[in-house]
């Protein structure tokens, strides 16, 4: 198979500045494809940076090579596979790379058996969940912690979690490779988010009155997300206050009609709206009044709705999560659910206190402050690889 082509935007590279190479499987709508979009161009102020997707390139991939980010799609199709290790390697080694940042379980395998394979001086893993990194089929879950535990023990440089949460998970998982685990937190691009359509135009367009509250969440409205508790949560919430709004955003057409069919069982399906998925979430997050976020502990590793609702200044509604806890070190807007509390009680509360400041928050999560952390986390360890233990 021919070496790959890079896309349109690519140059040949000069090595003037240190070569990064980030792997991941596409540049399509997601949280890891949304991020390497806004962190990227950011980085290549001190770095030669390129991007290589294994499955697809994504639609974020033309934009980026447009920017100047050099985005390669090269197919692999399993992460064993030789000949995809070996055509990476060549990729590696032809550009220089002295980082190779890999993204997920398939890429932290191949990114690092093909790292070494080139001679890439560091070799970062990156692991962006929780429970649900795991394969389901208990045997294959075995399977996996042992291969992922070995590859970054004894091939890894650092492996990157989200969160204290996902890091101390982890680390109980594969003990053997936890001296190289450390947390690099997520950013927002916070401009992106921006309003685009008025708050009062907005609410009109779904038929909301002006006196009602509106109680949000955002998001995939499958599996993890439980919102078929934040539905249950709505009921009792409307039968203390009936003058509330609840609206989801995201997710599919089928997804959202047995959410609906809930609602009209729970009676309330009058008091639900689903606008389906929007490219810009902001026009949303400007008409909420709070942020009802249903996922359990262990289920999520930084959830990036709730940062970017947290940015809007809204109270934050939420069971409570070790995740949660942390982030509430830089927001003081949340208000946890706990075992034998009425949730009903705490959005009713929360409605009435004053809206908090999220200064804090939006400097310390902004996609600069992370392009700032990932640029010194590279300097570090391309003068310091071995951990300190």
């Amino acid at each position: 198979m021919p070496n790959p082509r890079p896309l349109a935007g690519s140059i040949p590279s000069m090595h003037t500045r240190p070569v990064v190479f980030r792997l991941t499987n596409s540049l399509h709508y997601g949280g890891v494809a949304s991020r390497l979009r806004a962190v990227l161009p950011l980085l290549l102020d001190e770095f030669e940076v390129h991007v290589v997707t294994y499955r697809t390139p994504g639609a974020f991939a033309p934009e980026l090579a447009d920017k100047g980010v050099r985005v390669h799609h090269l197919p692999i199709p399993t992460k064993w596979s030789p000949a995809g290790i070996a055509r990476l390697a060549r990729l590696l080694r032809g550009h220089g790379a002295s980082v190779l940042h890999n993204h997920s379980f398939s890429a932290n395998v191949t990114g690092a058996l093909a790292g070494a394979l080139a001679g890439t001086p560091v070799r970062i893993g990156q692991i962006h969940t929780l429970k649900s990194h795991w394969y389901e089929n208990p045997a294959h879950r075995a399977k996996q912690r042992i291969e992922e535990m070995l590859i970054h023990r004894t091939l890894s440089t650092r492996v990157l979690h989200v969160s204290r949460e996902s890091r101390d998970y982890f680390a109980a998982q594969m003990p053997l490779a936890a001296a190289k685990f450390e947390v690099l937190h997520n950013g927002v691009d916070f401009s992106a988010l921006a309003p685009r359509k008025d708050a009062r135009q907005l609410r009109a367009e779904l038929g909301i009155p002006p006196q009602a509250r509106v109680i949000g969440n955002v998001g995939r409205i499958t599996g993890c997300k439980r919102l078929d508790m934040l539905l249950s949560m709505a009921a009792k919430a409307l039968a203390r206050n009936p003058d509330m709004v609840f609206v989801i955003v995201g997710g599919e057409a089928g997804h959202a009609e047995g959410l609906l069919r809930q609602a009209a069982e729970l009676g309330i399906a009058d008091k639900v709206i689903f606008p389906g998925e929007t490219p810009h979430p902001g026009d949303y997050y400007n008409i909420f009044d709070a942020f009802l976020f249903t996922s359990p502990p262990g289920s999520e590793g930084m959830p990036g709705a709730v940062l970017e609702a947290a940015s809007f200044g809204m109270p934050i509604v939420a069971i409570r999560t070790d995740t949660l806890e942390e982030m509430a070190e830089w927001y003081d807007g949340f208000r946890f659910i706990t075992e034998g509390c009425d949730p009903a009680h705490e959005l009713a509360a929360a409605l009435a206190a004053p809206r908090p400041d999220p200064a804090r928050l939006r400097a310390h999560f902004s996609i600069q402050a992370m392009a700032d952390r990932t640029r010194a986390l590279y300097h570090r360890l391309l003068q310091h690889p071995t951990p300190r233990t």
